[in-house]
This record gives structure tokens, sequence and C-alpha cells, in this order.
């Protein structure tokens, strides 16, 4: 019945009746030399709507209106060769019961199915030609025929788009016999019981957990490119259980001359937490950067090597890329200078936390933009290590932010995090510490601005890591509280925002990204765990150890009284009334800062600055602090300017 409600079915179904027509009066009149006489015309009609009755019934019995046209394959081909053999030797099975051949012209049964096989055959060919419009179409084709292994996977294919006929063509082919495809299934039931050269549209998705047990699905392959990670989450709650593994196919950018088969690849919690993609104009990025010295601070950690990448696409003239970590900035060199292009890369090494070195590498190379991303990030080790913490967040930034001035760095542009909102830990009291310096050196002939966003998947320190080697130990995957979230956003995706964000400030902006709706953690990790093929509290334990020092449950994008104005761009606000800083108690305290550091080393005393700095500071006075050996001597800061001159002294 679905069948029969489809339009496009009535129109092959009439399109083949009236070829089965033509064909049938054609092989009489080349038979007869276009003479036909009266008698031979009458049997000519009578005989027609028995033929067309063995003819249709053959085809529908061999499946040749279940076939999605645009797909066409040398199966459906020989279909119609045997749905075209099948029906005429009906026809002769007829003609030989009721007319005993008497009349009948064996020549015209036989020129009759082999018009029949080239006008249904050649119709089928013309649609997909049509439809793809590229040389060589049925090549491939050839290699459908061969068997697979005996220890083949199953597979199902989520979609029925081209993207999905070509990985079913390449999965079909002798160099992919690891897979057999049982079947497709998609977001409707509109196509089901239709085939794609002769394999089935199974279902939809309630369809899927009942396909999987009933076929012993291994794998389910969604060929769907950059589809959106609501969906794939919704896919994968589904087989919740089931023990079955996802792949999916590459985006345009990943299989750019290659076949989509060999580059599928494991579906990745990003994929699941990926916001629908929006395009921006990245021309104010080009502006900006291109022909310029760029410099990156802590270029080898997540975001800092990121960021390098994609300011290489705009061409800056020189990519000084300074970092402290000899190996990390060794691998982001060696992997950039493997692009193509005149570009220099230069990696220096070197602290934030050092006046003189600061000054050697700005003297030497003169940048025009600074992206700082260098920082202590985790939280728990910083919670005993407060000082350690002030010196390299809140000093550093000093440090880079005063040479940029000194030097007349045209833009400098600062990493911050949603944990500088309301801070309970010290990273978050140190990293607000730091956007208050940065905006309050703005005027300076220098154009400072911050870009504040929360946590970025993948990066050093981030739960997926960690997840990803407790789920491949067997677990327990360790989590603080059942109800903590956080924002999320990918690494790439953060990082365009933030040199937009840099790109179109005019000096002074805090700016915040669009982080969409907070994750809970726990249901992070157990979509991480069915992501592997295993059932989260059955294969792999969920532990709830307790929140560490300086962990909140929630995090928050905006201080009391910031107001958010929208910008050009989708994904990026910028803060109003976030420069109400009072620069004297500011100064004051990173003077302070810096005698606790050189000196004393008293993380106490650190940390009630701290809290008189911030006063929405909250900290938790049980930590035991640790003493640390500073590796790198500290360089003795100026006194501060006092307010009323916007010059800063180095």
């Amino acid at each position: 019945m679905r069948l029969l409600l489809r339009k496009n079915f009535w129109a092959i179904f009439l399109a083949d009746m009236t070829l089965l027509i033509l064909c049938y009066f054609y092989a009489y009149w080349l038979r007869f030399d276009g003479r036909i006489d009266r008698a031979t015309q009458m049997l000519m009609v009578v005989t027609l709507v028995p033929l067309l009755l063995c003819k249709m019934s053959s085809f529908i019995f061999f499946d040749l209106y279940k076939g999605m046209w645009r797909y066409t394959s040398i199966n459906d081909l020989v279909n119609v060769i045997k749905g075209a053999v099948a029906g005429s030797l009906l026809f002769v099975v007829y003609l030989a019961g009721r007319y005993h051949f008497l009349g009948i012209s064996r020549s015209v049964i036989l020129a009759d199915l082999i018009f029949t096989i080239v006008a249904i055959g050649g119709l089928r060919l013309l649609i997909r030609l049509y439809f793809q419009r590229q040389p060589g179409l049925l090549v491939e084709e050839l290699s459908f025929w061969r068997r697979s292994r005996a220890d083949v996977r199953k597979v199902l294919i989520w979609g029925i788009d081209p993207c999905a006929e070509r990985l079913l063509r390449e999965l079909s082919g002798g160099h992919k016999t690891q897979y057999k495809v049982i079947g497709f299934v998609d977001e409707s039931s509109v196509h089901k019981g239709m085939k794609i050269h002769g394999v089935p549209i199974l279902g939809s998705l309630e369809d899927i957990p009942h396909l999987v047990v009933f076929y012993e699905i291994d794998d389910i392959f969604i060929a769907v490119p950059n589809m959106p990670g609501k969906k794939i989450k919704i896919i994968i709650e589904t087989c919740a259980g089931l023990g079955v593994r996802f792949k999916a196919v590459p985006s345009l950018t990943e299989r750019i001359n290659g076949a989509i088969a060999d580059h599928l690849r494991d579906i990745k919690v990003e994929d699941l937490l990926a916001r629908e993609p929006v395009q921006h104009d990245m021309s104010v990025v080009c502006r900006e950067l291109e022909g310029k010295t760029v410099l990156v601070t802590g270029a080898g950690g997540s975001i800092g090597s990121e960021l390098a990448r994609q300011i290489m696409v705009f061409h800056p003239e020189t990519l000084v890329l300074l970092d402290n970590a000899e190996t990390p900035l060794y691998n982001i060199e060696m992997e950039l200078r493997r692009t193509p292009g005149s570009i220099k890369v230069i990696p220096c090494i070197g602290d934030i936390r050092s006046m003189k070195n600061l000054d050697r590498i700005f003297k030497q190379y003169k940048p025009d933009v600074v992206y700082h991303a260098a920082a202590y990030k985790h939280v728990p080790m910083m919670e005993i290590a407060p000082l350690d913490a002030i010196h390299n967040n809140i000093l550093g930034t000093y440090k880079v932010a005063t040479i940029a001035c000194k030097y007349a760095v045209e833009k400098f542009v600062m990493i911050s995090t949603d944990k500088a909102v309301k801070p309970s830990s010290i990273m978050g009291a140190t990293k607000r510490v730091a956007e208050m310096i940065v905006q309050s050196m703005n005027g300076n002939g220098t154009r400072f601005a911050v870009v504040r966003f929360g946590n970025v998947l993948g990066s050093n320190g981030s739960v997926v890591p960690l997840f990803e080697k407790q789920i491949a130990e067997g677990g327990p995957v360790t989590i603080t509280h059942p109800e903590v979230a956080r924002y999320f956003m990918t690494i790439p995706e953060a990082v365009m925002l933030v040199l937009i964000a840099g790109a179109m400030s005019r000096g002074g902006e805090l700016f915040l990204l669009d982080m969409g709706e907070p994750v809970k953690i726990v249901d992070l990790a157990k979509n991480m765990i069915q992501l592997a093929g295993l059932v989260p509290d059955k294969d792999i334990e969920i532990k709830f150890i307790g929140l560490r020092p300086g962990e909140k449950l929630h995090e928050e994008l905006l201080i009391a009284g910031e107001d958010v104005v929208d910008t050009a761009y989708e994904k990026i606000k910028v803060c109003k009334n976030a420069n109400n800083i009072d620069e004297r108690i500011l100064y004051e305290a990173v003077e302070r800062f810096n005698v606790l550091v050189e000196d004393s080393y008293d993380h106490h005393a650190a940390v009630s600055i701290l809290k008189r700095l911030i006063p929405a500071y909250h900290h938790e006075d049980k930590t035991v602090f640790r003493d640390v050996v500073t590796i790198v001597k500290p360089d003795t800061i100026a006194s501060p300017t006092p307010p009323s001159s916007k010059k800063v002294q180095t």
C-alpha cells in the first residue's frame, strides 16, 4: 500500500507500460517489414493485455519498483533482464495454452524480449545519468558482486542521500570486504521497503533496536556529513545497551580527493555536542592578520596551538610561537612548517613570568598582534599552589601586557574563562584579576580585549581525555557530582570566534562566546561509554567522588552588573559595564603579589589579597597549601602608575 501511494511509482509504472506497448508493436512492425495484415493486427491487440500482465507482474516480482531511480546500478539492470525474461516465458506459456502458437511468430517474441530489456533498462539508466551526470557511472558497480568473507561485520547505514549511496558502493567493493551492508535506515519511514542497489531501506529511527537484534548488527555508519549533535545523540541513545559501534562519514574537507569509506571514523563526543554550523565572514580576520607579525603565548597548549593553525590560514608574514614547554612547542612548529607557503614560523622558548625574556622576544620580532593564551588552568592543582597561579596568570599577564605597550603592539587579545565569574577557585580568581589588568591597560596605544568562554572539548586537562582513559581501562568513570554541569565548545569553533572577536575589537571590550546550553557531566560520561559500545553502570561503572576544592556545580559567564549586547556575529556577545575597575587597588595588589612571590611565598596572604580584590571570590580555608620551588626567578615589577594617568611604566 505504501508503494501504491507514491506518485513516483505510478510515473515509472505507466512509463514502463508505454514502453512495453511500443516494444511489442515495433517487434511486429519489424517482423512484417511495416506491412501488417488485418488478422495479425487483431491478434496483436488481443494478446497485448496478457503480455502486459505477464511482464508487469514479473517486474514487480523482481523489485523493479522498489529501487530509487537515481541510484540505478548493475544489480537493477540484472533485475530488469530477469524480469523481462520471466515475463516473456510467462507470455510464451500463455500463448502455448491459449493459441497453441497458431499464427504466432516466434521471432516477434524474441525481438520483443530484446527491445524490452533495452527500453526498460535504458529508461532507468537515463534517470541515473540525469541525476548524477558523471562519466563512468557504472564502472564501480562491477565490484558489487564480489562476495565478502565469512568474518564480515554487519552494518546499517543511516541516511539515503547520495553520500550514503556512495558509501554503500565503496563498502561493497573488493577493497572493503570486512563490512556487509544489511540495509538503510532514515529519519522517516516514507522510503521503507524501497531498495538502493538491491539493499533495502529497512525503516526509521524507532525500528533500529529491532533491526540490530534481528540482523545481529555490529556497526551503524552515519552517512550524513556534519549531522547535528542532537540527532546523533538520539540515535546512540536508541541503541543503548545493544553493543553497537558507531562511525561517521567525514566532512567535505576530510574527504576531498579520497573515498568516503577510507575515511570513516569513530564518532567522537565532539560530534554529539556540536552546534548547528554557522557561516561567519572571516574577511575581517584576514584584514587584521594578513602580512602582520603575530605572537601567540602558550602556543604549545590546546588553545594556543589551534590559534597558530588557524592564524596560518590568514597569511601573516611571521608567526611567533612562545611557550616554556619544549616538546609541545616543537610539535606545533613541525606541524606548521609542513603548511605550504612562505610564512615564517619562529618558535621561542620563553616564560611569560620573565620580563627580560619577554623584552628580548618583543624587541627582536616586534609583533603587531598578540594572542595571550598562556595560563595555568588546572583547578585542583592551583588550589594547593595559589602563588604559582598568581605568578603565572596575574603577574605573567601583567608583564606580557606591559611589554606589549612598550613595543606599541597594535592589538592584544587575552583568552579568559567562565571560571573567572564569581570565582570559587584560585584559578578562576587569578583569571579574573588578569581580565581586570588587561582591560585597565587599554588606552596606552595598544588596543586590549578579553574573550571569555567555557570549557573546550579535548583540551589538555579536560574531562574527555580522562573519561576516554578510564573507559579504556575498564572503569570506573569518576565524576565529582551527579548534578555538575559545564558549558562546552569545540576547540576549532572557540578559536575561530576568538579570532573574529579580536579582529572586531576597538579596545577595552570583554567578549563572551555563546556556549549554548550547559551539559551535565554524567550525561557526557554515559554518551562516551555508549560510543564505546558499552552499557553505563553495567559494563562501565560511574562513580561519584565529590566536588574537589575550588569546583562549582554550575559555571556562569556573566558577573553581576555586566549587561550583554549582541554583535554582528551570532555567537559573539560583548559585555557592557565591564570596565568598572579601581586601578589604584588593582595595581597595589599586583605589587603586593610580586613581593609575596619574590620574598615570602605566603600562600594565605596571597589568598587574602585575592578576596579583598574580588569580593565575589569565596575560598575554602581548609585547603592545605603546598610548598613549591620556583624555577624562574621573578622579575621586579615597577610601581604601577596611578589611575589618573594611562601610561604604564615598564
